[in-house]
């Protein structure tokens, strides 16, 4: 029985702390956060005109100033939140978490003008001031559609006019690292982008997430209306993650363990018949 146990544990380790070249790239556990489509540090700037269209909640902690909404808005059921609530601040404290997650991950290293790099499949990516030349695209291919990418951007992201990202791999499951600040002047962005400070977003239209300052500061920018962000932001976002559900199942592994040994103890102690 003893033998048994340590196999269940072996095993149970094994799943929860294999190295990352088994689970390859891993989507980070944005928790509350995945409910937001623009979440800022120091604000969120609306954009005044046609406004700007949120598909995700919007908040800023620790200052929690949301401007220019309206006439930007949030679509139902998703709302603006004005007072850098529990909510918000959970949402932050969890980006964070991912963009740490993100760093860990690393990542072979591709060419900073992404114009060059090819078609991309899913993996995860690594380079330093990450640039989308003028009318340029960015490929991202998957069959699966389940692929995720990660791109670790050592310091600014910056998409330039009439740029777009592009390709069959779903929006939501491509992740966007920033050391500094992300410019995202294209005509469409796929992602969610995590900046250690600000995000500035143009024009165009944003199909994924604008996280911005898991650093000191930083905020969202939205100066030109007329556009959208959002599309994979998730009501009652926190459910756990892969990670998380790893955890929970090497917490029912010990416990199984644990009941096992105290079974075959207690069948040891117990007097025989006829003795």
């Amino acid at each position: 029985m003893f033998r048994t146990c340590i196999r269940v544990l072996s095993v149970g380790f094994a799943l929860v702390f294999a190295p990352s070249t088994l689970w390859a790239q891993i989507a980070p556990p944005l928790g509350t956060a995945a409910a937001f489509a623009a979440l800022g540090n120091s604000g969120i700037v609306g954009s005044t005109g046609l406004g700007t269209a949120v598909a995700g909640e919007v908040g800023s902690f620790p200052t929690p100033s949301v401007t220019n909404f309206p006439p930007s808005r949030t679509v139902p059921p998703f709302t603006v939140r004005r007072t850098g609530d529990a909510v918000v601040q959970q949402a932050r404290t969890d980006a964070i978490a991912s963009y740490v997650a993100l760093f860990n991950q690393g990542g072979a290293v591709i060419a900073d003008n992404l114009s060059t790099v090819g078609i991309l499949l899913p993996g995860v990516y690594a380079l330093g001031a990450a640039d989308l030349p003028n009318g340029a695209t960015l490929t991202l291919n998957d069959a699966t559609g389940v692929g995720i990418f990660i791109f670790n951007v050592a310091s600014s992201l910056t998409m330039n006019t009439n740029s777009v990202v592009a390709g069959t791999a779903n929006p939501c499951n491509i992740y966007w690292r920033v050391g500094t600040s992300a410019t995202l002047d294209g005509v469409t962005m796929l992602g969610t982008v995590i900046a250690d400070a600000s995000i500035t977003l143009g024009p165009g239209n944003l199909v994924g997430r604008a996280l911005a300052g898991t650093g000191p500061t930083g905020a969202v920018t939205m100066p030109v209306g007329g556009n959208t962000i959002g599309g994979c932001s998730v009501v009652g976002a926190g459910v756990p993650t892969l990670s998380e559900w790893a955890m929970i199942a090497l917490s029912l592994l010990l416990a199984a363990a644990g009941a096992m040994a105290m079974r075959s103890r207690s069948s040891r102690n117990r007097p025989q018949a006829g003795f």
